[in-house]
């Protein structure tokens, strides 16, 4: 597993785990690894490498997100290669803005967007969808997704990475399914509210291989 910034002495683990990326059945060469951790004064730190360099995409997309101890997030930074592209990002989200500053291919852009209280938060992967569970829906702040479709048809390759706030419905318990704008993901969660399979169009799931949890877990 590769990593943004790595674990630190202070650091207590939680959790890892990992999930193989399937279509119709058949892996498609792409893994997600995650691991969980708690730093210093109750923050928790999520690391996931999203790795789809064996995959049709041969992309690579980083992700460590700072949260606090009530769970909502603080600050996520990214990175992201694949197309042609170098991607490298922070989120900053306080109570009532969220910042994205990232830099694509050398060139900086920064935006910025107002919250409301009680919003959601999730960034593209499918434990970052888990990140949803208990949201009962309503506005919510992530980060646009990157795929080779998008970039072959929109053709500004600086939008990738862009901040998005939108409407989020919730609805269902086993599995949870997500709506926004056109896209709808379903997940399925294991007793600690974490994801352990994701579903969306075209026959595409995440299904867990491994996980390893250290004590018990307050989600």
């Amino acid at each position: 597993m590769r990593f943004i910034v790595h674990e630190q002495p202070y650091e207590k683990p939680i959790a890892a785990g990992q999930l193989r990326y399937e279509r119709d059945g058949r892996a498609t060469g792409a893994i997600e690894s995650w691991r969980l951790t708690r730093a210093v004064d109750g923050y928790e730190i999520l690391r996931v490498d999203l790795d789809a360099r064996e995959a049709e995409s041969g992309h690579s997309y980083l992700y460590h997100l700072v949260r606090r101890e009530d769970k909502t997030p603080e600050r996520l930074s990214y990175r992201f290669w694949g197309n042609d592209l170098m991607v490298e990002g922070t989120l900053l989200l306080e109570d009532t803005v969220a910042t994205n500053t990232r830099t694509v291919n050398g060139q900086t852009i920064t935006e910025e967007a107002d919250l409301t209280p009680g919003y959601g938060f999730w960034f593209p992967s499918s434990v970052g969808l888990g990140l949803l569970a208990g949201f009962a829906g309503g506005t919510a702040v992530t980060l646009e997704s990157v795929s080779s479709e998008r970039l072959a048809v929109n053709g500004n390759r600086l939008s990738v990475f862009g901040l998005q706030v939108v409407a989020v419905a919730v609805s269902g318990e086993r599995p949870l399914t997500i709506r926004w704008l056109e896209n709808e993901r379903r997940i399925w969660l294991d007793e600690h509210g974490w994801v352990v399979k994701m579903s969306r169009d075209g026959g595409l799931t995440a299904v867990e291989t491994r996980s390893i949890w250290y004590g018990e877990y307050n989600g």
